[in-house]
């Protein structure tokens, strides 16, 4: 699955001085009605300057969120206290206006939204070729390609007589070779996307041509999902994105659930994976995480989340200030769930975060699958 923590952007926040400010903000809708958007940028802006912001990083801010125009995505906006800006543009996220000025970027909502949006690729199949969208990773533009097949003869509705098999087994052999055609475009396309989910979709003789032919590197490697309906332009594609959209989520949420299940079978002493916080903290000082887990809270639960001590360093973290020992100066603290993403980044971990809800989470939401295991 698409690691959402290899990003340099992302890894770059962490350079912006302290405190950072951070804001989700929507753009106004477009069309008639009232903009409010003034408004909810005053109001987040005055959150911020009560939090103790500067007057510098204040206006940059406001500069940034204030080229947002009617109609476009949600933004994710992270001004270090010299005004220093960085900004991302959140295709299809859904998060309500929030700010935060702390000693790190708030940047697990925008982690989220990654996870969200991995890269994966659809194919619709008919006998004659392919229709195929490659979705790259984060929401980008998606890529459009038509695919079509070496041979023409697709058909089997010739006259009897004594051609009459052969005629349709010169069918037949068109449509493998049809499908196998896609099948090498899908597979180069899965690969320049660095995708691992491929939905497949069209006529069922097609379709399955098309998976035989698939090389043995995209079916043990790639997950394959199907959807119903055809090729043909029918007026059925608003449902077929839905459809589509429908299963990257189940695909999303089912690699969370294994990679909980994998920390679950390995956890205890000597093994892979550990839980709860003093652990998974223990385990990121130690630069052994592989992949950190974070469990979103119940649907209007508001639990305290609690606090961390870190250093320059990734590996500069603890649950108390006394366990960070910075020369020359002093560690920071932040949100608990933050200061974890943040040596997670830094020490190239992936991150997972589970949906809310799932049964046997980790103690208070956190864990993590480790790279080694320290006897």
């Amino acid at each position: 699955m698409t690691t959402i923590t290899d990003n340099p952007l992302v890894h770059d926040l962490y350079q912006l001085p302290a405190p950072v400010l951070t804001a989700y903000l929507n753009a106004p809708s477009p069309g008639p009605g009232v903009d409010d958007m003034d408004l909810r940028l005053r109001s987040l802006l005055d959150d911020l300057r009560a939090s103790g912001a500067s007057p510098d990083a204040l206006e940059a801010l406001a500069s940034v969120l204030g080229t947002l125009e009617p109609g476009r995505p949600p933004a994710a906006a992270f001004v270090g206290t010299d005004g220093q800006t960085r900004m991302f543009s959140l295709p299809g996220a859904e998060i309500g206006d929030q700010a935060h000025c702390a000693a790190v970027p708030r940047v697990l909502p925008l982690l989220h939204w990654r996870q969200l949006h991995p890269a994966f690729a659809s194919v619709m199949l008919d006998r004659a070729g392919a229709e195929l969208v490659v979705q790259p990773a984060g929401a980008a533009h998606a890529l459009r390609a038509e695919v079509a097949g070496p041979d023409d003869v697709i058909e089997r509705n010739a006259p009897g007589g004594t051609s009459q098999s052969r005629y349709q087994n010169r069918a037949e052999d068109s449509w493998q070779h049809n499908a196998g055609r896609a099948a090498e475009v899908v597979a180069d396309a899965l690969a320049a996307a660095e995708a691992d989910l491929l939905i497949v979709g069209g006529d069922v003789r097609a379709e399955q041509y098309f998976l035989d032919q698939l090389p043995a590197r995209v079916r043990s490697g790639v997950t394959i999902k199907t959807i119903p309906g055809g090729r043909s332009r029918d007026g059925s594609q608003h449902r077929r994105e839905e459809e589509v959209e429908a299963v990257v989520h189940e695909y999303v949420d089912e690699e969370a659930v294994r990679t909980l299940a994998r920390v679950q079978d390995r956890s205890g002493p000597g093994g892979l994976g550990v839980q709860g916080p003093a652990a998974t903290i223990h385990a990121l000082s130690r630069a052994q995480v592989e992949v950190l887990l974070l469990a979103q809270p119940e649907p209007g639960a508001r639990p305290e989340p609690g606090t961390a001590w870190f250093g320059p360093r990734p590996t500069d973290i603890s649950e108390h200030r006394g366990g960070v020992l910075v020369p020359g100066g002093k560690p920071s603290h932040a949100r608990l769930d933050e200061v974890l993403a943040r040596a997670a980044v830094l020490s190239d971990a992936d991150i997972r975060i589970l949906p809310a809800g799932l049964p046997d989470t980790p103690p208070h939401g956190v864990g993590a699958l480790c790279r080694f295991a320290v006897s």
